[in-house]
């Protein structure tokens, strides 16, 4: 196919997946069974990864990763960090929901790994970085460039905390996968992350009903 229809292509995707789907859900124009979205995408860029014969499917799995010390002294490092900040600039610190149903908070836990962390994962680390590869060739562009999507698809927490967040958590992600070339270790940061925020009063950021 020739390279400027190629790029046409690609751009369209990155309008549809990560900007026009963002803003059916902010304006919610997707008002019930809302992961069905989200399921979709991951569905067919696991589709559009699969045929793809120049990419290495190892990326999958652990890949020999191999830094486990280094991984779990930042995310203690982090989870230190994001206590103290709540103690400081929130007071309370565990979340409406674990405090109002400990069992919906275990519940959400469990699941938020395989429903969310991982979706997001493949979506916006292993299919963007290899897909959009050749798109911007300024590897640190290009990961700037994720972290704005990434940031702009939290727009349904319609707050400014979530986007920010997100935006230097993509940063930290994108560095995860491309020393790892993992989806599986980026998904278990994104998990491990994930639980401690909604675990402390951040949750109030970033929690809405999934139906």
């Amino acid at each position: 196919m020739d390279v400027n229809k190629l790029k046409i292509i690609h751009f369209a995707e990155i309008v549809i997946i990560f900007v026009t789907i963002p803003l059916l859900y902010y304006f919610n124009l997707i008002s019930s069974l809302k992961f069905i979205p989200l399921a979709l995408v991951f569905v067919y860029c696991l589709f559009i990864l699969i045929r793809d014969k120049s990419f290495d499917r190892k990326i999958f799995g652990l890949n020999s990763f191999k830094k486990w010390s280094t991984f779990f002294i930042r995310f203690f490092l982090y989870t230190c960090l994001t206590i103290v900040c709540v103690i400081i600039f929130m007071g309370d610190i565990f979340s409406d929901v674990l405090r109002a149903d400990p069992h919906k908070w275990l519940i959400i836990i469990l699941l938020y790994p395989f429903l969310s962390a991982l979706p997001q994962e493949l979506i916006f680390r292993v299919f963007f970085f290899h897909r959009y590869k050749n798109l911007i060739y300024n590897q640190g562009i290009l990961t700037i460039f994720n972290a704005m999507l990434f940031s702009f698809s939290h727009i349904i927490f319609n707050n400014w905390t979530a986007l920010i967040l997100t935006f230097v958590g993509s940063m930290l992600f994108s560095f995860t996968y491309k020393r790892s070339n993992s989806l599986l270790v980026v998904t278990l940061e994104h998990a491990l992350y994930g639980g401690v925020i909604l675990t402390v009063s951040l949750s109030r950021f970033f929690y809405i009903p999934i139906f």
